[in-house]
């Protein structure tokens, strides 16, 4: 039995390994890359429910939909700390807000809406907070 091997010019090989190259990258970058949507559905999905924090009262001012765990104490980042005028949590849920870090401190306990503004000795002075399903 006689093998009749192929040969490729030097022009036909680049090409080959080219297109072998872009297939294989094309390949991975589709199976890796997530739409937006797609992104904060996973990321939603990874907390039990969310309080919704504003610097001013009446819900405005620089706002965040913060994501939380069932009884997990939960500790501001820097830019909200001390800067909290008014909060409220998802429906079915209810959170208490501490003065101080790690769930310590002078507390203010509600439910879905929350409040709209806080009063004084509350107002600006929040660091940390722990929500329970109702």
């Amino acid at each position: 039995m006689k093998i009749n091997p192929r040969w490729y010019s030097q022009f036909e090989f680049l090409l080959l390994v080219q297109f072998d190259l872009a297939v294989l990258v094309l390949a991975a970058v589709s199976t890796s890359v997530a739409s937006p949507a797609e992104l904060n559905a996973k990321r939603e999905a990874l907390v039990d429910g969310h309080l919704f924090v504003c610097t001013d009262n009446d819900f405005a001012g620089d706002c965040s939909n913060i994501g939380f765990f069932n009884n997990q104490c939960s500790n501001f980042s820097p830019e909200f700390q001390d800067d909290i005028s008014s909060w409220g949590p998802d429906e079915g849920w209810v959170c208490t807000t501490y003065t101080d870090i790690n769930c310590s401190g002078l507390t203010y306990t509600a439910g879905n809406p929350g409040f709209s503004s806080l009063p004084p000795g509350i107002n600006d002075a929040i660091s940390s907070f722990r929500c329970n399903q109702s």
